[in-house]
Formats: C-alpha cells, sequence, structure tokens
C-alpha cells in the first residue's frame, strides 16, 4: 500500500514538473536553431483526467449552496412568523407588525417567493389581521384617530375578507367616535363623524342608529344655542329645521315641534330683522302663524308683520337734477285712484303728511303699516294743490312698497 501511495506522489509531482516546463516555456524566447528537448510519452500523463475531477467538484458545490441557503431563509422567516403570532396573541401589535413585515420581506421577494409564497402569504394575511385588532383595541381606548389608521391599513391589505372586517370595524369606530364628540359639545365635528358611517356600511347595520344619533345631536345643537349669551336664535333655528326636514319621526323633532321650535322661529325672526336679513325674518314670522297658530308666538308674530314700519325720503328736482326741494309738504296716501289721465284721487284711505327739510328729507313719525303702492304727492305752491308725477296716463311715478318688518326708504323727483 504504502509502495502506491509513493508512486502516486511522484506521479503527482512528475506531473506538477511537466506543467511548470510548460508554462515557463511560454516566457523563454524561442530557440529555432536547436531542437525541442525529448519528452517521452507514456501513461503517466493523467492532465485530463484531472481537469474531468475539477468540473464534478464545483457543480456539487453549488447545488450544496443553493440547498444551504433557501432552507436558511426559510428558517428565519418561519422563526419571524412565529414570534410575530406570538406577539400578537399578547397584543404587542406594533412588535408583531415588525416581525410580520421581517418575515414579509424575507420570503416575499422575487426571489425568494417561489420557494417561500406560503410564508410570504401567512405574513401578509398576519399584518391584515393584527392592523385589525390593533384597530378595533384602540377604539375600544377611544384613541379613534390611531384606530382608523389601523382599519385603513386593514382594508388596503387587499385581502378580501380583512377588508370586509376593517369596513365594519370603520363604521363602528365613526359612530362611536361620534357619540364621544357630541357628548364632548363638539357638536358639528361628531355630525360629521356620524355622515362618515354610511361610506362604510355599505348593508345599513348602524343606520337606524346612526339617525337616531344625528337627530340627537341636531336637537342638542340646537338647545346649546339657546343656552349662550347673548342666545343665538338664528343657529338654533338652523338645527331645529334640520332635524324636522332630516328626521320628522323622531322623538326629538316632535318635542322640539311642541316646544321650543315656536319661540326660536319668532325670536329669530326678531334678531333677522336686527341683521337687516329681512325676507328671512318675513319668512320665520309666517311660518311661525301659519304652522302653530294656535301659540302665542303665532300671536306675537301676526302683531309683527303687521307693525308699522318707518317711511323716509328724499324730495328732488328731477332725476337729472337731483337739488333738494326744501320745506315742502308732502302727503302720502294708503289709498288711491286714477279719475281721469294724469288725475288722480287719493281719498277714502289714511292720509300721512310731513314737510321736508332744508335738505329734502322727509319722513312719517310712527311709520305706516306694510302694505303696496302708496301713493307720495307733495305741494305745488304755483296751482295750491297737491300733485304727482305720471309715467303714463294711468301710471303715477311716486308709488312705494312697504314691506313687513322692513324700512322703507324712496326718492322722488317733482319732475
Amino acid at each position: 500500500m504504502t509502495h502506491w501511495i509513493h508512486k502516486l506522489n511522484n506521479l503527482g509531482v512528475s506531473v506538477y514538473r511537466r506543467r511548470l516546463v510548460k508554462v515557463n516555456s511560454l516566457f523563454d524566447p524561442v530557440d529555432m536553431s536547436q531542437a525541442a528537448p525529448y519528452a517521452p510519452a507514456g501513461p503517466d500523463q493523467p492532465a485530463p483526467r484531472a481537469r474531468r475531477t475539477r468540473l464534478l467538484v464545483v457543480p456539487g458545490g453549488i447545488v450544496l449552496l443553493l440547498i444551504a441557503i433557501p432552507g436558511a431563509t426559510y428558517a428565519f422567516a418561519e422563526n419571524q412568523l412565529s414570534q410575530a403570532q406570538t406577539s400578537e396573541a399578547r397584543d404587542a401589535y406594533s412588535q408583531a407588525l415588525s416581525q410580520y413585515g421581517t418575515a414579509q420581506t424575507v420570503a416575499g421577494n422575487p426571489v425568494s417567493r417561489l420557494l417561500l409564497g406560503e410564508l410570504a402569504d401567512r405574513a401578509k394575511t398576519g399584518t391584515a389581521e393584527t392592523h385589525y385588532r390593533w384597530g378595533v383595541q384602540l377604539t375600544e381606548q377611544k384613541k379613534f384617530a390611531d384606530s382608523e389608521t389601523q382599519l385603513r391599513a386593514a382594508i388596503r391589505s387587499g385581502i378580501a375578507d380583512w377588508a370586509v372586517r376593517g369596513n365594519g370595524a370603520l363604521a363602528d369606530l365613526f359612530y362611536a367616535w361620534a357619540q364621544s364628540l357630541v357628548a364632548d359639545t363638539q357638536f358639528q365635528a361628531g355630525i360629521d363623524k356620524y355622515r362618515q358611517v354610511a361610506a362604510v356600511d355599505p348593508t345599513g347595520n348602524l343606520t337606524a342608529s346612526t339617525n337616531a344619533g344625528l337627530a340627537a345631536a341636531y336637537a342638542s345643537f340646537a338647545k346649546w344655542y339657546l343656552q349662550q349669551q347673548p342666545i343665538d336664535y338664528p343657529n338654533a333655528l338652523m338645527w331645529y329645521e334640520k332635524l324636522v326636514k332630516e328626521f320628522p319621526d323622531s322623538s326629538e323633532a316632535k318635542t322640539a315641534q311642541a316646544s321650543s321650535l315656536p319661540q326660536t322661529l319668532y325670536n329669530a325672526g326678531v334678531a333677522f330683522v336686527g341683521q337687516m336679513r329681512y325676507q328671512q325674518a318675513r319668512d320665520a314670522m309666517t311660518e311661525v302663524v301659519q304652522n302653530y297658530a294656535k301659540t302665542s308666538w303665532a300671536t306675537q308674530a301676526n302683531a309683527a308683520l303687521a307693525a308699522n314700519q318707518p317711511l323716509t325720503g328724499l324730495l328732488i328736482m328731477s332725476d337729472s337734477n337731483p337739488t333738494p326741494v326744501a320745506n315742502r309738504l308732502v302727503r302720502i296716501a294708503s289709498h288711491w285712484r286714477i279719475v281721469r289721465a294724469h288725475t288722480y284721487d287719493d281719498q277714502g284711505g289714511h292720509i300721512y303728511q310731513t314737510t321736508t327739510d332744508a335738505k329734502g328729507n322727509f319722513s312719517i313719525p310712527g311709520g305706516v303699516p306694510p302694505a303696496p303702492n302708496y301713493l307720495i304727492t307733495w305741494w305745488d305752491p304755483s296751482r295750491n294743490t297737491f300733485v304727482t308725477t305720471f309715467l303714463s296716463d294711468n301710471v303715477p311715478v311716486n308709488q312705494v312698497t312697504v314691506n313687513p318688518l322692513e324700512p322703507a326708504h324712496t326718492t322722488v323727483a317733482t319732475s
């Protein structure tokens, strides 16, 4: 045995020396005058066999490497997945998301996914579930904004089951959030949250409770305005009107109509007059009269609508010559008729009379009742009578309408 070992060793040295000579000869200058040294051919030249052995060793190493790398990657991803599940089970949701993310990154990249796709899918599902469970927990803790972030992440996961669950939990979140805001007198914000429920509640599971919450919020908002100093009747009216229009069958709407709404309508009308929103004032008073006729507020509204209104004016020479006409008698008639072309009769009604000041201004002390088509005339000294300007044979120019709850002002030209 020793003999053969020595022989093999000598054979290896011989091959090595031959190769060294060949390599060195590549760098030696060639002398064509000398013949190459004789190298006897024989069975002791195993160079081709050595190359074949080397080719077999390299592919084997690659195979081992290809087997070893996925195995290690799988073990690492599986370990991260297991740790994430443990973290989720003990409500350590932030840590669980980090671990699921690592597992998904390792197993879900384009190279690994061919072999580790099942692990990547489990990590993705675990991530969606963790977002959902964390969001539900945050809702219970009244950390509503953080809860919305987690639930929307579950919805965006692309997994249908968790998207459906996430939407349901989001509807519950908005409902609870709205209740909390209304209880904290943040009425507008609470109403906005109630209105977001429908967008994530396609089955309508929360429709009835959301509508009840909105009706209660509207009524509470209106009452809140009635408790301010000074009382804000216009805004209280706005929310009562929304309540009655949107939820007419609610208990809050019926209670408001039976008590606070008529009073709010009347007082809002008074407030609108002070704000010079005369048409809104008339609308509010008219609604009291028409819809709540048996209340004392309807009696007051009727009186307000019929009350005298200030009437003022300016007497000038003409439209093209706005020189004021001073110290001139002015006559205002509630009833008049045309007797012939350019001739009228203002008897049979109420006559109001006043005099212009040095700047041509006039007014009626105590005002006049609301009515259309008062005729305004002035004293003409040259004719010793009251006259008016006619637009045509049968249409006097100087007419004025006095609206309920609204002062009137007019400019009158003598020619």
